[in-house]
Formats: structure tokens, sequence, C-alpha cells
């Protein structure tokens, strides 16, 4: 890797890093502030759509005009941006209000994912990426294991604002170290194009299609951890867990997250995506069974170790099955489109999440997921398949 590159994959660290610990701030108790506003469940899950939708229109259009613009500049808009809208949060009241900034957020936000992902792809070596890549994602993850417990604590302690100014600063850490990072070439005039006969350019693919289908069912973990379990654990009589205790259990399972990056990266190297995926979605999946029936803090952190090491080990298996399919100078679509698979099922999860937990019962809400998570599992076998090269002799 030239030194160019090195350079700049560090500098990409850093942005991902402040990124991961200001949202990791606010992760514990935006739920939980928009609910003592007032809102229903049903409206937070409405909410949850709002945020989708921003990802679903500007997604795509982002993971355009990556490959064809300077990515470093859309890092730049994103975390302006998004600074903007962490600082307004503490001022909004209403369920318009808080619609309107998590579309802002998201809308903002797709940016940012789709040029740092493209970027890190563009980035990462060839010859052990996954090991690479694990340890890449190991050292972001440290440096935020302590933010959902500093946001949770702040919360309880001074106030729901201060942990929103906390991510506003953390910002223009990430904004110096975009500006520093030279790698960032000009997009170059694509030449007319030959007729591709052995398929290796070819963007929709079987595995591509395959590997869209898992992320969306997955999105219904991700929107329930992120929008629900934080209320779930807070207002249910098996856990009665404060503003603290959750952001507790967060940072547990970020930190055994983090502390299995690395292994996890060689272990997709040596085993293979498909393999990793369905294990670790079926296993996140069981998991929610205990917390449906079990009580107890003790058991949630326990609970939170395990879903640490499963999550990301189905987020990298994922992420690094997609890198080994795409076709090259295309990262930008690509990551456009895969993201967009998880708008899609994220605007089918958040409402069908908050209509279950109101209609009937948190603990169906619980269970739903787990039995989605199960059936993701089994689909991943048959879907999650490597790319195949046409060779001639």
């Amino acid at each position: 890797m030239g030194e160019e590159k090195l350079s700049s994959l560090r500098l990409l660290l850093v942005v991902q890093l402040s990124q991961n610990f200001r949202s990791g701030v606010i992760s514990p108790i935006l739920s939980l502030f928009i609910r003592r506003q007032g809102l229903t469940i049903t409206q937070i899950g409405l909410l949850g759509t709002a945020g989708m939708l921003g990802w679903l229109f500007f997604e795509p259009l982002s993971g355009v005009v990556a490959d064809r613009v300077r990515k470093k500049y859309m890092i730049v808009f994103a975390i302006i941006s998004s600074t903007i809208v962490y600082a307004a949060y503490p001022f909004a009241g209403g369920i318009w209000q808080f619609a309107l900034l998590a579309f802002s957020m998201s809308s903002v936000l797709s940016a940012f994912a789709i040029s740092v992902k493209a970027m890190t792809a563009e980035l990462l070596p060839v010859k052990e990426r996954g090991k690479t890549y694990g340890r890449y994602l190991s050292v972001i993850s440290m440096g935020g294991m302590i933010a959902p417990f500093l946001g949770g604590f702040l919360a309880a302690t001074v106030g729901y604002t201060i942990p929103f100014c906390v991510s506003v600063g953390i910002g223009i850490v990430g904004l110096t170290a975009v500006l520093m990072m030279k790698h960032d070439p000009r997009p170059v005039v694509e030449e007319p194009k030959v007729e591709d006969t052995s398929g290796t350019n070819r963007l929709m693919t079987g595995p591509f299609i395959g590997i869209l289908a898992v992320r969306m069912l997955f999105m219904f973990n991700l929107l329930f951890h992120e929008h629900f379990l934080p209320i779930y654990l807070n207002e249910s009589p098996n856990f009665r867990a404060s503003e603290a205790d959750i952001g507790a259990y967060m940072d547990v399972a970020r930190i055994t997250s983090a502390l299995s990056q690395a292994f996890l990266g060689s272990l997709i190297d040596r085993v293979g995506s498909r393999r990793v995926v369905a294990s670790s979605v079926g296993l996140i999946g069981f998991s929610y069974l205990g917390m449906a029936y079990l009580g107890g803090m003790p058991f949630v952190y326990a609970l939170g170790a395990f879903q640490g090491v499963f999550q990301e080990a189905a987020d990298m298996g994922m992420m690094m099955h997609l890198m080994g399919i795409m076709p090259e100078g295309r990262t930008g679509m690509v990551m456009g489109i895969y993201f967009e698979s998880e708008n899609i099922g994220g605007m089918a999860a958040s409402p069908l999440l908050g209509i279950v937990y109101d209609g009937f019962g948190p603990v169906s809400s619980v269970l739903s997921v787990a039995a989605i998570l199960v059936f993701n599992a089994a689909l991943s076998v048959f879907l999650v398949k490597e790319r195949r090269s046409s060779k001639i002799g």
C-alpha cells in the first residue's frame, strides 16, 4: 500500500471514530428523550420511518455522486450538516419537529456513509482484507466504547441537552481529520464501454441480489435495537433499567464487538462470509428469546456481551462479502444500492415493530424480531454465495 493511501486510511479511521463516538453518546438517550416529550411508541416508530425516508431518497443519489465527485467534499458536507442537526434536537418538542430532524439527519448522513464506505473499500489492501478490515473496525469501536455510558450518565445527572452538545463538539475533530486527507483523486471521465461478455463488471448478479435480501431483513434487528430496546428495558417490570443502565448495556456490547473484530476478520478470510453470516444472525435471534422471558440487569449485561460479538460478525460478514463481489470502479453505486436495501427493510421494520409493540405488547415485539432473525439465518445459507467468474481455457 502506498504511503498516501496508508496515511489517508489512518485519517479516515479518525473520521469514523469521531462519528462513531458522537452517535454513541446519543444512542442510549435519543428515544427516551423523545418519549419524554409525550410521544407514543407508535409515533416513535413513525419517526423511524421518517429517518429511513432520508436514507431511501438520498443514498442511491449519493452512490451515483460518489463515483463522479470527490468523496472528501461529501464527507465535509455531511459532518457540518449533521452537527447542525445535533444542535437542533434539544429545541424540538413535537412529532413533526422530530420527524424533520430525523429525515434531515439521515439525508446528510447518507452522503457520509456512502463516501466513507466507498473510500474504505478503495483504500483497503486486497491481500488479507478481512484481517486488515477487522483491525480497522476494532480501533474505531474501541474509541467509541465509553460513548453510550457517557451519554446515559450525562442524561441522568445533568440533563438531556449536554449529550447533544458533546456530539456537536466531537464533530469538529472529524472535520479536521477529513480536511487533512490527501487520497481523493478526481473522478476519471469514463471512456466508451466495450461490452463485457464475461459478466465480471455486471452489477445485478445473483450474489449481489442475495446479500441485499439478507441485509434488508437484518434491519428488523438494527431498528429494534436502536428505537425500541431502550424503551423496553426502561419500562419492562423485569428490568426497569435507568438511562445509565442502558448506556452500560450498550457499552458492554461495544466492548465485546471491538475485542472480537480482529479475530472475526481473520475468521472470515478462512471460512468465508456465508457461515459467519448465517450462524451469527441465527444466534442473535435466539438471544432475544432470553430477553423476552428472563429479567435482571446482570442478564442484560451478559446478553449485551453476547450480542456485541455476533452483531459485529453479521455486519462484517455481509460487508466483506459485498467487497468481494463488487465490480471495480463502481464502489459508490454498489454501496448506494446496498444501503438502499437497508432503507427498504427499515421502512418496513420501524412502523411494524411499533404497531406490534403497542398493539400486542412489548414481549410480542421481541419475539417478532427473534423469529425474523432465525428465518433470515436460514435464508442466508442459500442466498449468500460467492460471485462466479467466467474463465476460458
